[in-house]
């Protein structure tokens, strides 16, 4: 009974300390969610329940940026001074340790829910339509830079 009295007395003197304790609870169960949703991009097994999750998360996660996002609203653009210098470069090796590749014999392979699956050459990438612009670049991994 002592104990029962001590914390309802806790409880009357210290709603910070509540507030404070709810918001830690919200926040590992929010870790928890977040590392559940790190994880349903990975193939971690070939199980049909485990990708059939995974594909209604893809989906839904789809949708949600759907209703997020305005398809007819493009990127905002930025002048060329806002370029962030140097560009993060994201990679297992620095920018100096970047392989050559031989243009001659590289090709593009295409995968997917495609109609043409063929390999795209260098050459044939080169002569499609381009277009350039300065945007700011959001990585899943939380940060930003402007290129």
């Amino acid at each position: 009974m002592k104990k029962r009295t001590m914390d309802a007395s806790l409880a009357e003197h210290s709603p910070k300390l509540i507030r404070s304790i709810e918001r830690r609870l919200f926040l590992r169960q929010g870790l928890s969610l977040g590392a559940l949703a790190l994880l349903s991009g990975c193939a971690l097994t070939d199980d049909e329940g485990v990708q059939g999750l995974l594909l209604g998360m893809s989906r839904w996660n789809d949708r949600a940026q759907g209703w997020l996002f305005n398809p007819n609203k493009l990127a905002p653009e930025y002048p060329e001074s806002a370029i962030t210098k140097p560009f993060p470069f994201n990679a297992y090796y620095g920018e100096d340790e970047v392989r050559l590749v031989d243009g001659a014999s590289y090709k593009l392979e295409l995968s997917g829910l495609i109609r043409d699956k063929k390999p795209w050459t260098l050459p044939e990438l080169y002569a499609l339509p381009q277009t350039s612009q300065i945007t700011r670049h959001i990585c899943v991994e939380g940060w930003s830079a402007i290129g």
